[in-house]
Formats: structure tokens, C-alpha cells, sequence
């Protein structure tokens, strides 16, 4: 046997050509970078070990002086006809990613397409040789697989290799190959499908992967992240990787590595922030992005005031708090929704939340999600009817209709669309939207009032309520942040650029204490007062915090002198969750020690718009 291209040529019943499987991906909307990064994470969260973070790393490298090596070992390469020029491709300014997973189960089973898999799942075939099956994951993020052509299309040739170790271990556990997708061809009367491998081709003329010590020599050799460690997972390498533009239509060039890692960081950031928050098993993903191996962690979702409100959106939905989408016909739940608010004119500059941004201006916008709790897609809802707020929400699909809005999912997985869809699925769809948007009419009161004129529905008290601000924090530190200039790939993914930072205290864990959720009016003893809910992250050093609550004028000002007479509201204590600690005062003193939840109260003023705020006043790390 020897290493080598081997090229597919049409069978005599007929072949998949290299054209089609690479069209099935469609025109997406969205940069191919951010598909990328959607398909590749949900591929490895749906092989996501039983314990354990996901590590998902991406890495941007050029190959530089270990090109001789690739040439080496990848050339000569398919023949010319097919259009996959590995020459061409293989030059010291090439650049390639890498994009890599960890506490996954790797590609295992069956190493050809004909052999049957006993008791293991077929990814490596599925994934190396078949295209558009059914997906075997239940509740996973895919559906047929054709988002793996993504991965063909950003390398300007075509051609990919993996290197995987799997879980079930043995001979066979570690595997390398390559893979390409040029056009058809033909060489005198013999047609090709324009489908190459890269392996050991054996005497069956079949090609097979590289195994065990040959596969862990040939990826030291191109310097790949291996497996040395034992850990399980995939790494996927796209040669001659295309970054894409940067800049306007009529002023474009192609991104620098720097600007693609900041771009790939931002697009993590929303469309997989939902994967960076622990569920209530501690499963989720963890990301790198780097720059020829020099990796940098992107930064947890809720230290950005953009991303904050989707976060605890889905953690209402999690805790079963939402609102529940029910049917009268079966699936009689089709899933759960739920709001928090955030403050409004205050998106940041900084690169590694701003480059890309789905959406202009301050979120008005619902993240829709399967039960594996990727982001299909940001559906806008209206704006805030005051001005300073901003909202983020989250519907999540139920267990029960999860395949029939998979049914309505393109093969990126970036909508659900409901044309060309009938029965269930169509009534489900449709039926999510409309009630997605009632949720917010009412919750925003500008929707039909609740019990009728005069009545003191939910949409006539939302409104009542729509000026309580959950306003940003006075000397916030975000979690992430390392000091660095917001213009290049290290501020992108770190700096210190974020909105309302006034140099205040660094907290040794966690991050700025926020409000949550929207206030809510409450009567105890036919007493009306008002109660927020803060919640204080987890830190090694002691803070006192401070609560106050003020009118708020029309303008959007705050009022410095009440009328004569008029009622001005107070801070009257701040009270634990579970209700043993009460301190009648504006201020308190947190201790040390793991994430805590506080109630705020504050009297009520009748015919006015009030905003709490809340901010650190010291700490003991001086």
C-alpha cells in the first residue's frame, strides 16, 4: 500500500459529482467564516462526551518554513483536470485553519462506507465518505449533513484533511486523512466524480486512512495539535483557506489572520454563546481562537451588556420559568420562551463583540433554538416602547417538535421556513412565530390589554413597568478583559473597551453584579412597594454594594427636585433569596464566596417611572 491522492471515478450505476455536494450547502446569507463556525461547533457538540467541558479551538495559521513538509507529504496531487491544485496551494503565504475539538468521541466506526457499524456510531464515514444521510444524534444540531461542504468551500482548492482519535480506542482509534472536491473530469474515456482521498490505497484500489503511529508521525510532521494527551476528539485542517473580505463592496481586501480570528471570535460569540453557559449538569463549550498557535479565550457572553439578556433568557427557559407554547393538537408543547431587558445606546465598540454583529442598534430580538440550544437565527421583535431599554429573548423548541422545526431548517440551519412545509411542522412553525410575537406585545404593553378597558392585565402592567432600567453598573470589570488596545487580534478578543468601565475595582472571580429580569410591583399588607432582583457574582474578596432608585422624567432624565409635596422613592433593604439575611439599609456588604442572589426593595410612587441602579462602592482588594 502507499500514501498517496486517489481519485473516485464514476461507477457504472452512477456517482455523486463533486459539484453537486459542494452546491447542497445553498447560497447562505451569513460569511462563510460564521458558517463555519456553526457547523464545526455543532458537529462536535453533538459528539460531546458525557462528562466534561467541549474545548473547541480554531487557528488561523500560515504555514510559513513548514511548508516543505506539507508539500512532502501532499503532492503531487490530484490530477489537473479535476481543478484541486495542491501546487499552487502549498506556498509559504498559504494560510490554513485549523479547527480542533476536544472531549469529543472522534470520527469512529466503520473506516469504509459499506461496512456495517456494530454498536458504534458511523461518524467517520458519514462525515470522510457519505453524504446526505439521516442524522443519527437524537435532538442533535444537524439534520443530513450537508453542512460539512462548508469546510470545501473556504479552502480555495478544496481540500481538507482530519485527524481524529476515537473513543473506542485500539489500532484503528487514530486516523488521518484528506479529502477534496474539485469538478468532474475524465482522462481519455474513463469519467471521475471530481471526489479525492488521501490515504493509504490499498490493493482493492480503495483508499483508507492513515492508522496509529503513521497518523500521529504524519501530523507531527505537519505540526498539527495531535493527541499526545490521550484526550479524544478531531482536528479538521482547511487548506488554502479563503478569510474573506474586509472593509465595504468598493473598498474590500482580503482579511488579515488577525482579522479573520477576531471575525471567527465575534461570530462564536453570537451564534454559540448559548454553548458557553453551564447547563444544570456544568455541560458546555469552552473557545480558543488563535493566531499561529497562539491562542487567546473568547470571552464569557455575560461580561458583554449586548449578550447579558439572551443569556439569562435562556436561563429562565432552562429552569422551566418561561412560557410555555401550547397547542390543542399534538405536539401539545412545542416550547418555551422568555425575556430579560437591558439597557439600550450603550453597544460597544469593542471588535470582538462587534464584528459580527447580527443586527444594528439596540436588541429588539428573540435567539430561536432547537433543543440542542444552538442559535438558528435572531428574530426581530419591536422596539422597546422606552427609548433606554433594550431586550433580548429566547424561544426554545420542546423535545417534542424539535424534528419538525429541524424540518423547516436550510442546510445551514439559520432560519425556520415555513414555505413548502404542511401539517404539523407548518402549523408549528407558523404557530411559534405568532406566538413569539404575542409574548412581546405583551410584555412590552403594546399589545391587547388583558381584562378589558380598565382591566389590569399583564400587557397594562408591563407598561406600567416599562421604565424600570436594569441600568449598566458604575466600575464593572469584565469578565475576560486583559488590558489590551481594542484594535488588533488581542484587544479584539480581550480589551478593556467596554461601555461604563470607570477604573473601578477588579473583582478576583466572576463579574459585575447586574440586575435581572424586569422589577416587579408587589403588595404586602395593601402596601405597594417594589422589588428587583440582583445578582452578585462570585468573588474571593469582600464588596459593598449600593442600591438607589429615582423618578424618571419624560426626556429621560432624572429628576433632582420632586415637585413640592410629591412622594420620592427609597431604597427600604436588600434581603437574600432565602430570606436569613435582611439589611434595612441602601447599602450592604457581601462576604466572600460563590455567585449569590439578593432581593432589592424600594417604596412605591404612585403615576411615576422609576430605575433602579446598583453599583460596587469598595472592595477588600483595595
Amino acid at each position: 500500500m502507499s500514501v498517496r491522492w486517489w481519485s473516485q471515478p464514476f461507477a457504472p450505476e452512477g456517482s455523486a459529482a463533486a459539484e453537486g455536494i459542494v452546491k447542497q450547502l445553498g447560497r447562505p446569507a451569513l460569511d462563510p467564516l460564521t458558517v463555519l463556525v456553526r457547523e464545526a461547533a455543532q458537529n462536535s457538540w453533538d459528539a460531546h462526551l458525557p462528562d466534561g467541558v467541549v474545548e473547541f479551538r480554531v487557528d488561523v495559521r500560515v504555514l510559513g518554513d513548514d511548508v516543505h513538509a506539507w508539500r512532502e507529504l501532499l503532492l503531487p496531487g490530484p490530477q489537473s483536470g479535476s481543478n484541486v491544485d495542491l501546487d499552487k496551494a502549498l506556498r509559504p503565504e498559504s494560510v490554513v485553519l485549523v479547527i480542533s475539538d476536544r472531549n469529543t468521541r472522534g470520527l469512529g466506526g466503520p473506516l469504509r462506507a459499506g461496512e456495517r457499524s456494530h454498536g458504534e456510531t458511523p461518524d467517520f464515514v458519514q462525515f470522510i465518505r457519505n453524504v446526505g444521510e439521516p442524522s443519527d444524534h437524537e435532538f442533535g444540531g444537524g439534520t443530513y449533513g450537508f453542512g460539512k461542504g462548508i469546510f470545501y468551500r473556504l479552502s480555495q482548492v478544496g481540500a481538507i484533511l482530519v485527524d481524529t482519535h476515537t473513543a473506542a480506542g485500539g489500532a484503528s482509534g487514530r486516523r488521518l486523512m484528506g479529502a477534496a472536491l474539485g469538478h468532474s473530469w475524465h482522462l481519455d474515456d474513463r469519467l471521475f466524480t471530481g471526489r479525492h482521498w488521501w490515504g493509504l490505497v490499498a490493493k482493492d484500489d480503495v483508499p483508507d486512512p492513515v492508522l496509529a503511529e503513521q497518523a500521529d508521525a504524519v501530523s507531527k510532521r505537519l505540526k498539527l495539535p495531535g493527541f499526545a494527551d490521550g484526550r479524544t476528539g478531531t482536528d479538521i485542517v482547511v487548506l488554502a483557506a479563503d478569510l474573506g473580505p474586509n472593509g465595504s463592496e468598493t473598498n474590500a481586501r482580503e482579511r488579515t489572520p488577525q482579522e479573520a480570528a477576531t471575525f471567527i471570535s465575534s461570530s462564536i460569540l453570537w451564534n454559540l454563546w448559548s454553548k458557553m453557559v453551564p447547563d444544570q449538569h456544568g455541560h458546555r463549550m469552552h473557545f480558543v481562537v488563535g493566531v499561529d498557535g497562539a491562542g487567546v479565550p473568547v470571552p464569557e457572553p455575560d461580561s458583554f451588556d449586548e449578550l447579558a439578556p439572551f443569556a439569562e433568557a435562556l436561563r429562565e427557559v432552562r429552569a422551566g420559568k418561561g412560557a410555555a407554547y401550547s397547542r390543542t393538537v399534538p405536539p401539545k408543547h412545542a416550547g418555551s420562551f422568555a425575556m430579560a431587558l437591558g439597557a439600550a445606546g450603550g453597544e460597544s465598540t469593542r471588535l470582538v463583540i462587534a464584528a459580527a454583529r447580527p443586527f444594528e442598534g439596540p436588541s429588539h430580538h428573540v435567539a430561536r433554538m432547537r433543543v440542542a440550544e444552538l442559535v438558528v437565527d435572531y428574530l426581530p421583535g419591536p422596539l422597546h416602547p422606552d427609548p433606554r431599554l433594550a431586550y433580548g429573548g429566547v424561544f426554545k423548541a420542546s423535545e417534542d417538535a424539535d424534528a419538525l422545526f429541524a424540518s423547516a431548517e436550510p442546510p445551514t440551519h439559520d432560519d425556520w421556513v415555513s414555505k413548502g412545509l404542511s401539517g404539523a411542522a407548518r402549523g408549528v412553525v407558523v404557530g411559534a412565530r405568532t406566538f413569539v410575537q404575542k409574548q412581546l406585545d405583551e410584555r412590552l404593553g403594546i399589545g391587547p390589554q388583558a381584562g378589558g378597558p380598565g382591566g389590569q392585565g399583564l400587557g397594562q402592567l408591563s407598561a406600567l413597568l416599562a421604565g424600570l432600567v436594569p441600568a449598566r453598573l458604575s466600575g464593572e470589570h469584565k469578565t475576560g478583559d486583559t488590558g489590551h488596545d481594542a484594535g488588533g487580534f488581542g484587544g479584539g478578543l480581550g480589551s478593556n473597551g467596554g461601555n461604563g468601565s470607570n477604573g473601578g475595582t477588579t473583582l478576583r472571580r466572576g463579574g459585575k453584579p447586574r440586575l435581572i429580569g424586569t422589577p416587579m410591583l408587589r403588595v404586602h399588607q395593601q402596601q405597594p412597594y417594589l422589588v428587583a432582583v440582583v445578582k452578585v457574582p462570585a468573588a474571593d474578596v469582600a464588596r459593598v454594594l449600593s442600591a438607589d432608585v429615582e423618578v424618571v422624567l419624560e426626556g429621560g432624565g432624572r429628576e433632582s427636585e420632586p415637585p413640592l409635596g410629591a412622594s420620592v422613592p427609597r431604597i427600604m433593604q436588600w434581603q437574600s433569596f432565602s430570606g436569613d439575611v435582611v439589611v434595612q439599609d441602601k447599602t450592604i456588604r457581601i462576604s466572600p464566596g460563590e455567585e449569590s442572589d439578593w432581593y432589592v426593595f424600594a417604596t412605591h410612587v404612585p403615576d411615576a417611572v422609576v430605575r433602579f441602579r446598583v453599583s460596587q462602592v469598595t472592595s477588600d482588594a483595595g
